[in-house]
Parts: C-alpha cells; sequence; structure tokens
C-alpha cells in the first residue's frame, strides 16, 4: 500500500515540473518586485502543499485504521467467509472459516472446498456448484463439514464481476453455522409427529376455530363424540354445537377468550342425533393465520352424573352425621378432613377451626395422647376412654371408635365421639362411695375388734376380781381386800377412758359429733387441759409446763382441741418417767399455728412411730408404770385435727423422749362462728 503512495506522489511531482516548464519565465527577465512576490506566491505554495501533505497522512492514517479494521471484521465475523474460483479451489478463508474446519487459515489456501466437506454430502456440492457458482443469487447450499459435523449454510456472491474476464472470477461464499437449527428444525419436525400421534389417539375431541367461529379442523375423538364426519364438522360455526349458549353470549365469551389469552369451562355440546351431553372444554387463543382458537373437548357425562350421585350421598351423609347426637370426624394421618356439627358443639369450636389441624395435638389430653396413638395403628379400634381438652380449657370424657376406610387410593379414618363425661362422674362417685362404703365396712371390723379386744381385759378383771371377792372375803386380809379393790379400780378408769373414746369415735363417725370453729384464745385452752390432767402429772411426780404467747387467737371447735390436747399430754404422761417433763409449746406462722407436746421419756422407734396414726395398726403400748392404752386416742386425735384443716405427726428416738405436732388455724379476734 505505501509503494502505491509513494508512485502517485512521484508521478504528480512530474507533472508539477513539466507543467512549471511551460508557464513560468526564465528569472533573469523578471524585475525585483516580480522576483518578490514570486517568492511569496512560492512560500504560500509550499505551506499549502505542507498542508495538503499532513491532510494526506492523516488520510492514510485513517486508511490504515479501517484496513485493519475490516482485516478483524473479517476474521472474527460469526461467519465463516472464504473466495474460491471455479474450480473450488479456496483462495482465501478467514479465521471462523478455519475454526469451523478445524486447521489453521494460512494452511487452507489452495485446497478444494469439497474436501472439507462430509462424504455423504460431496456428490450433492458437486452436482450443484456449477449452476450455483454461474448465478448464485438467491440460491444457497447445504452440507455438513468434515470433522467438526457442522451442519452449515452457505450463501455466494461473484466477486470483480465486471473487471475480471469470466474464467478469472471467484465466489465469496459466506457460510452460517446451522447445526443447532438443524437441530432443532428436526425436533421441531419430531413434535409436530409426535402432537399429532397425540390428536389422533387420544379420547379428548381437537378441534381449531378461526375468528369467524367456523371448525377449520378436527380429530377423529370429537367425531366419535358427536357421530358427525370430519367433513360435516369442518364448516360448522360452534353455535351449531353448542346446546347452551346464544350467539351473544358465545360472542362475550370469545372476546374474553381474546383478551385472557385462554379459558376453562363447562357447558353441553349437541350430537347429530340431536342428544346432548356434558363436556369440558379448554380454549387458547393464537394470533396466527388472522387468529385462531385451539379447543380441547372432553365429554364429562359420567363424571356429572357421579359428581351428582356423590352430592345426593353426602346430602345423606351430612343429614345423618348432623342429626346424630354423636361427634364424627374424618381424618388422614391425624389430621381432620370433615366433621359433623355435633362434634364441633361438644369441643366448643367452629368447623373451620378444626379441619385442617392435627386432632392429637388439639383436643386430645397430652396424658392420654399414647392412648390414641397405640389404637390408630389398627385398622378397627374397639370403643375405648381418652380426655379431650375443649377450647375452652374444660376437659372431658369421652369414649371412641374408629375404623380405616379407602377412598380414591387414599387411606382414611373415621371416628365416633361419645361425650360420656357424666357417665364418668357417675362411675366415680359410685367407685368413691363404694370406697368409702369398703373402708367404713373395714373401720367397723376394726372398731369391733378394739371394743372386743379392749373390753375383754378389763371385764375379765373384773369377773375374776368379783368372783375372788363374793367367794374368798371372809377369808381375805383387808390388805388383800384393798389390792383388789385397786385393781378393780384401774379396771374402771380404763374401761371409763375407752368408753369415752369409743363414744367420741361413733359420734364422729355417725356425723354426729359438730364441729363448730371461732376465735379462741389458745392458752386458755392449753392451761385448763394442763389442769385436768394436773393430778395424774403429780401422782408421777412429772411437771408440765407451757411456753404459750399472749393473744395467740385459733380458729377452732374448743371441745374438739381440748380432746386432742389431753389425749397428747395423756400419752406423755404415761410414757415420761418418774420426776420427768412435759412442755407445750406454741408459735405462728403467717396463718398456721403449730403445737408441740414434749416429753424426755422413752421415746420410740420409727417403726413404731409410722403406726401411731392408723387404725389399722392399733398400738397398746404400757407406760412407764404400766398404765394401759387404749389405742384410739391418737386415731382421734388425727380426725379432729384434720376436721380443722390441719395435719398431725410425730418425732422420737429410743430414750430421748417424743414430740407430738399439730397444726391449726390462725384466729381473728373479730371473726364469728364457723363449721368445720
Amino acid at each position: 500500500m505505501t509503494d502505491t503512495f509513494e508512485a502517485k506522489k512521484r508521478i504528480l511531482r512530474e507533472q508539477a515540473e513539466a507543467r512549471l516548464a511551460h508557464s513560468v519565465s526564465k528569472v533573469e527577465n523578471l524585475s525585483l518586485e516580480e522576483i518578490k512576490t514570486l517568492f511569496h506566491e512560492y512560500q504560500v505554495h509550499q505551506i499549502e502543499l505542507e498542508l495538503q501533505n499532513e491532510e494526506l497522512r492523516d488520510t492514510q492514517k485513517q486508511y490504515e485504521i479501517a484496513r485493519d479494521r475490516f482485516a478483524r471484521l473479517f476474521n472474527d465475523a460469526p461467519v465463516g467467509y472464504l473466495t474460491i474460483d471455479q474450480s473450488g479451489i479456496i483462495a482465501q478463508t478467514n479465521q471462523t472459516f478455519a475454526e469451523m474446519v478445524e486447521r489453521d487459515s494460512h494452511l487452507l489456501g489452495g485446497k478444494a472446498l469439497v474436501d472439507f466437506i462430509a462424504t455423504a454430502d460431496r456428490s450433492a456440492f458437486l452436482g450443484r456448484f456449477k449452476a450455483f457458482f454461474k448465478s448464485p443469487e438467491g440460491k444457497q447450499l447445504s452440507f455438513t463439514l468434515q470433522g467438526s459435523h457442522r451442519r452449515v449454510r452457505c450463501v455466494g456472491k461473484i466477486e470483480n464481476q465486471r473487471q475480471e474476464p469470466a474464467q478469472k472470477r471467484r465466489l465469496l461464499l459466506v457460510l452460517s453455522d446451522i447445526t443447532d437449527q438443524a437441530r432443532a428444525e428436526k425436533a421441531l419436525l419430531e413434535r409436530e409427529r409426535f402432537l399429532t400421534s397425540i390428536l389422533e389417539t387420544t379420547q379428548d375431541g381437537f378441534w381449531v376455530i378461526d375468528a369467524d367461529g367456523l371448525l377449520t379442523d378436527v380429530n377423529d375423538a370429537y367425531c366419535r363424540m358427536t357421530g358427525y364426519t370430519k367433513e360435516e364438522l369442518e364448516g360448522l360455526n360452534i353455535s351449531d354445537l353448542d346446546a347452551v349458549e346464544d350467539d351473544a353470549m358465545t360472542g362475550e365469551r370469545i372476546a374474553r377468550i381474546v383478551e385472557n389469552g385462554s379459558e376453562l369451562f363447562e357447558t353441553r355440546h349437541r350430537r347429530k342425533d340431536g342428544s346432548v351431553f356434558d363436556v369440558e372444554i379448554s380454549v387458547s387463543f393464537l394470533s396466527q393465520h388472522g387468529g385462531m382458537f385451539v379447543c380441547f373437548c372432553r365429554d364429562i357425562s359420567g363424571r356429572k352424573s357421579a359428581e351428582l350421585a356423590c352430592r345426593e350421598n353426602e346430602m345423606r351423609y351430612r343429614l345423618l352425621s348432623d342429626l346424630t347426637m354423636e361427634g364424627i370426624v374424618i381424618h388422614k394421618m391425624g389430621v381432620a378432613v370433615d366433621l359433623n356439627a355435633s362434634l364441633a358443639r361438644l369441643l366448643g369450636y367452629e368447623p373451620h377451626e378444626i379441619l385442617g389441624r392435627n386432632m392429637l395435638e388439639l383436643i386430645v389430653h397430652e396424658r392420654d395422647r399414647h392412648i390414641v396413638r397405640e389404637n390408630v395403628v389398627k385398622d378397627y379400634a374397639r370403643p375405648y376412654v381418652v380426655r379431650f381438652v375443649k377450647k375452652n380449657g374444660e376437659v372431658i370424657f369421652v369414649e371412641l371408635e374408629a375404623r380405616n376406610f379407602e377412598i380414591n387410593g387414599e387411606t382414611m379414618r373415621v371416628a365416633s365421639v361419645r361425650d360420656i363425661t357424666e357417665r364418668k362422674k357417675s362411675e366415680e362417685e359410685i367407685a368413691r362411695v363404694n370406697a368409702e362404703l369398703r373402708n367404713a365396712l373395714a373401720e367397723k371390723d376394726r372398731f369391733f375388734s378394739i371394743i372386743a379386744h379392749d373390753l375383754k381385759s378389763p371385764i375379765s378383771g373384773f369377773l375374776s376380781l368379783t368372783k375372788i371377792l363374793v367367794e374368798d372375803f371372809e377369808g381375805l386380809t383387808m390388805k388383800e381386800v384393798n389390792i383388789s379393790l385397786n385393781a378393780l379400780y384401774k379396771s374402771s378408769v380404763r374401761v371409763f377412758a375407752l368408753l369415752e373414746n369409743l363414744l367420741e369415735w361413733a359420734k364422729l363417725q355417725q356425723g354426729m359429733l359438730t364441729c363448730s370453729r371461732s376465735p379462741f384464745l389458745l392458752q386458755e385452752l392449753i392451761k385448763s387441759s394442763i389442769d385436768f390432767k394436773h393430778s395424774i402429772a403429780e401422782q408421777k411426780e412429772i411437771t408440765l409446763l407451757y411456753d404459750v404467747p399472749d393473744g395467740l387467737i385459733a380458729d377452732i371447735d374448743p371441745p374438739m382441741i381440748g380432746t386432742v390436747l389431753r389425749n397428747l399430754l395423756s400419752n406423755a404422761l404415761k410414757f415420761s418417767n418418774r420426776g420427768g417433763q412435759v412442755l407445750i409449746t406454741a408459735t405462728q406462722s403467717a396463718d398456721t399455728i403449730t403445737v408441740a407436746v414434749r416429753d424426755d421419756g422413752v421415746g420410740m422407734d420409727q417403726a413404731t412411730l409410722s403406726k401411731l396414726f392408723s387404725l389399722d395398726n392399733k398400738i397398746t403400748r404400757l407406760g412407764t408404770e404400766d398404765e394401759a392404752s387404749t389405742g384410739l386416742g391418737l386415731i382421734l386425735c388425727k380426725e379432729f385435727v384434720e376436721k380443722h384443716g390441719g395435719r398431725i405427726w410425730a418425732e422420737s428416738s429410743p430414750g430421748q423422749g417424743a414430740t407430738f405436732y399439730f397444726t391449726l388455724p390462725v384466729g381473728d379476734r373479730n371473726g364469728g362462728t364457723s363449721t368445720c
């Protein structure tokens, strides 16, 4: 390119010098002014020439840039470029074509194009090449390249058609890679065949309607549905087939489908014989070919009949389930699917608050959930009882009975729910009364056993002593008479104490012993109890003490608590050694008073402690000086303390004395009287 530019400059200079030789006079003939003018013109022309040269250099630079850009575009083009002569020999190619054939571009010159075409396409290419080379306008060739297996389509144009003779002409070919397009076209063709086979084998009817509402295509399935042939259907208007909609309704539907693109609806179609049948129509609007509607039609007469029968069955089921008093629920894996009104009323929920919820977590009491889990795995669960929790938190007893059933291939479970809360309460009440009766009978038996045992010994003594006194009175000394009378006295005291306790016990068991609580100074009651036992304490030289705060008021029935104190004092005195000490204390903590009766006597072991307040384990230990025991005193104490809402217990160890504690409610000085 540079050599051409320099040659043009040389020719231009030669032409300028020749013109100067003819047009300019000799310098010797010019005046000084003419020479100055000539020199000025020379300088101006020199500057103009320099400007022209600068412009030429810029033009050359732009030319080189354009040349390089063209070379890059040529080589990097997304299509292959190559020039071939009329023999099919490659003169020049771009890099894209070289990549298509997987060769270096500088090695392609002089090669025959047919060598790079797949063997299967060579004969077709050679058969069309000459005609294509001669007149390529509007023609194209397609073939597969060797090696890469790319499918290409090429178009061509003759280069320098006017300047070159026919034998030197070259053809510029443009090759486009259509591999993906060919695959897509093949897939599309296969898809069309596949869809055609579906339309011909499907049980659903298929038809195409043009913009005027006329059927243009229809499949065999719709022909079988209606009894028409394809020829009879093609050209009919959709209004000729629809047995429900009039022209106005059909027009509105068509406009709606055009706007939304598609629609699914149900209607009824008319057969050739005039009968009608239910159909479900799916329509899509396509804008091709001036607009058309593609429709699928399904005969749903059987489904409609089944739905009607199902609705009737459901109505009957709903009436039966709503009228029954039992709750009924259908669930799947514990999740409620349906339920009747009775169950909703029973639980206090609205139906929608239960549907879709896990029944186990929602209404079954947490302590009974394991029972439900054990039964829900059974195909049939016989009636069993659990607790339900209502919406308001109330706990009720219900009886469940459930079995599995299958619908549409799914296993469901139906359960009936019976509220047995009242029955359960009655059963519990009966069980409680029976337990009380059994306990009462057992206590009665123990009561009679105690009477028989405790009365037998003193009465036997009475009989023996009185027999001796009657039969041998004259032979007895005064001392022996005194001993016998003293024994009779002790037996009578024991019998009296026993009868007194038995009387209190009998009154308590028969409900004849009333308990009337009122505020009472505890110190006074304790002092009176000590005074009552003072003579017995003096006989054994035992000191009785008390430590009770002044003004401590208890809410008690004084006679009952007096009996408790006297019995505990009797026990303390009985098991204290001569010269011992008994102390009564009382302390208040919040609304409770704790009374303690402490002795320093013989004490007792843990086995004896555990049996003190039980009628089943009657303990009749003799005192330190052989004092007898009725065995009922501590039982009465327990009953009387518990009637006051308190409790009683003992602490002791052998040889360390014993302390009996019991609690009482604190009283209000201004309080009134109340029953226990």
